[in-house]
């Protein structure tokens, strides 16, 4: 429980140090991190450990771990029901759409009701686009396009069907809820340098951004170029040219971060035997049948 408890708050402090200059730095620490806190429970299960907590006292009393337990249970089905709802309505607009043209293996698909292009599918990779979308200047559909299809590149639509699976996990600590929307800002960051690095230019970009930014549909595995909860942020770091970072800092957070998964993992409890007890089994006759 300790390091259930504990290293979220670390991880998060690790993000934190990590974008204190530029919050959209590289995801792959963020990543990093949201994959120690899912497998944390099992890694406190399985690793060896170390007696230096005080130890635990008697059975009696009210059953406070049965009813945490059951507490988690039900929030971690009720997050599972709301992935797989997602997923659900993704599996209607792949149903609803039309297929426009297939790009590197990306099926671009219109679909009604749609206000800005969305990537989406882990198996079946697709953009949906506005169903007016051939009416759209050809220069906004090609910045677009070029956003979306790097989601897909980077394979985000997996890393965030990941990254929900974390917030199932841990669907009671606002931290990990936290460091999960601060990957999705920095992996939206990440597609608009990919974007600007194929020569697209900075403010033409701005202002496709914002122009799809008006309103458009959400979903929870749905990658929105024009996502308005980062929009500002987004643009301020297009229009600064923000370049990409080096790696030495985030690898030795990245390496700190596994250490404090570890150590936490492997803090036990002192021995619970009482002293009277201990000097009872020391005086016992080892061979009683020789009296």
């Amino acid at each position: 429980m300790i390091a259930i408890l504990t290293f979220p708050i670390i991880a998060a402090a690790l993000v934190l140090l990590a974008g204190r200059k530029d919050a959209a730095r590289d995801p792959q620490l963020t990543f990093l991190l949201l994959v120690l806190l899912a497998i944390l429970p099992s890694m406190v299960a399985l690793m060896p450990k170390v007696g230096i907590l005080p130890a635990s006292g008697g059975q009696g009393g009210f059953p406070w771990m049965t009813v945490i337990t059951a507490g988690w249970a039900a929030g971690f089905l009720f997050s599972l029901g709301r992935i797989l709802l997602a997923g659900i309505f993704i599996a209607r607009w792949q149903k609803k759409s039309i297929c426009i043209e297939t790009i590197d293996g990306v099926s671009v698909r219109a679909l009604e009701g749609l206000r800005s292009p969305v990537a989406a599918g882990v198996f079946k990779k697709t953009v949906y686009v506005p169903a007016d979308w051939n009416e759209l200047p050809q220069a906004h559909r090609k910045i677009a396009l070029a956003h979306e299809l790097a989601h897909h590149r980077r394979h985000d639509p997996l890393w965030r069907l990941c990254v929900e699976f974390v917030r199932a996990v841990h669907w009671w600590n606002p931290l990990v809820h936290w460091m999960a929307r601060r990957y999705i800002m920095q992996s939206e960051c990440a597609c608009d340098e990919s974007v600007l690095r194929q020569g697209t230019d900075a403010k033409a970009y701005a202002n496709v951004l914002c122009d799809f930014a008006e309103t458009h549909s959400r979903n929870s595995f749905a990658l929105a170029m024009a996502d308005t909860s980062s929009l500002e942020k987004r643009v301020g770091r297009i229009l600064a040219g923000k370049n990409k970072p080096g790696t030495l800092l985030l690898a030795i957070l990245g390496v700190l971060g596994l250490t404090a998964a570890c150590a936490l993992s492997m803090l036990g409890s002192e021995s619970s035997v009482d002293a009277t007890e201990v000097e009872l089994r020391f005086s016992a006759n080892p061979f009683p049948g020789e009296e």
